[in-house]
């Protein structure tokens, strides 16, 4: 035991030193990058005072090229006139010279034939008198001018008015007839109507008597204004709208009657039976009908539903509910009710 402690005292831990230099070596690299940050943060501060400083200068640069560019054109429009001016000037020389000439002419003629010095002064007051006919003639010409572009002004303004006017007028005058042209459509549209009901109810007559001819006279089976009308009870059970034996014997005869009809209406004419379902105003409520809404619709539909089965395409076929909302009765006796409740058939343009 002695011996090995001996051994670690005389070892030597290198370990402490090594993370002294580490430490060292850490904060230069940490001082040098802090360094190398400061710096760069500096640069960047002069780059960018240096790149502002470069575009001002290129602004005062862009700036005075500009100036120099309008001074030099106007240094060139200046010299155009400066020789204008001397063209002028040299042209109002000769002007003088030729004058002095013809002055010294007409003095020497003056002197030749003794003129008097008052007919040069009535020829300048002659020359004057001209001038100021010639400067009111040129005023007068610029004020009638000015008056003339007034009045085409006013002119220009009277017709676009008249024009817009006129559009104004065209366009209203369409409307009108291409309202005329809609009620004209309208028109034939009704007329065509007007035929096709009236030649619906000439097959209609046809229809009701073929069915009063098969049919006979029974009560439960009657003709109400334009309508066939069927008591629920020849074709339904009470509360029900599942139709009886009876009911599809009736519903037969009035198949076969609307077939033989239907053979001979023409295909363009678009005609429908409707079969309208009513009942009485006695409220139903069971599970299948919880209205009298349900009820009728659901009768109606079975009575469509029948004919189908039996050949009446189901494009001529429409079915309607009423519930108690039409009645035929106000009574509230049973005789009364059974009025109410019934299925309605009747030939009609689709």
């Amino acid at each position: 035991m002695f011996q090995r402690s001996r051994k670690k005292q005389n070892s030597i831990d290198i370990w402490p030193g090594f993370v002294d230099a580490l430490a060292t070596v850490l904060m230069v690299i940490i001082f040098v990058l802090m360094t190398f940050v400061i710096a760069q943060l500096y640069l960047t501060d002069a780059l960018t005072d240096k790149e502002e400083s470069v575009s001002a200068l290129e602004r005062k640069v862009h700036e005075l090229t500009s100036i120099l560019s309008t001074e030099r054109q106007s240094k060139e429009d200046l010299a155009k006139k400066k020789v204008q001016l001397d063209e002028l000037l040299a042209d109002l020389n000769k002007r003088l010279a030729k004058l002095n000439e013809d002055l010294d002419s007409k003095k020497d003629a003056l002197k030749e034939k003794e003129v008097s010095h008052r007919s040069v002064m009535e020829e300048m007051e002659y020359l004057k008198h001209q001038i100021d006919r010639l400067l009111k003639s040129i005023t007068l010409y610029e004020t009638t001018t000015v008056d003339n572009e007034h009045k085409i002004k006013d002119l220009t303004k009277k017709l676009n008015q008249a024009l817009l006017e006129r559009v104004e007028e065209l366009n209203h005058l369409n409307d009108q007839i291409n309202s005329l042209k809609e009620k004209n459509i309208m028109l034939s549209k009704d007329a065509d109507a007007n035929k096709s009901l009236t030649r619906i109810g000439q097959y209609r007559s046809e229809f009701f008597g073929k069915l009063q001819k098969v049919l006979g006279n029974r009560n439960d089976i009657r003709v109400v204004g334009d309508r066939f009308v069927f008591q629920s009870e020849v074709l339904f059970d009470k509360a029900s709208a599942e139709l009886g034996g009876e009911g599809q014997k009736g519903l037969d005869l009035l198949v076969t009657a609307l077939k033989e009809i239907s053979a001979s209406i023409p295909k363009e004419l678009p005609w429908i039976l409707r079969i309208d379902g009513h009942t009485d105003h006695l409220p139903i409520r069971s599970l299948q009908y919880p209205s009298n809404w349900e009820l009728s619709s659901a009768r109606a539909i079975a009575v469509v539903k029948y004919m189908i089965s039996k050949g009446i395409p189901e494009s001529h076929l429409v079915a309607a509910g009423f519930g108690q909302h039409q009645p035929l009765s106000d009574g509230k006796d049973e005789k009364e009710l059974a009025k109410n409740r019934r299925i309605e058939f009747k030939l009609d343009q689709r």
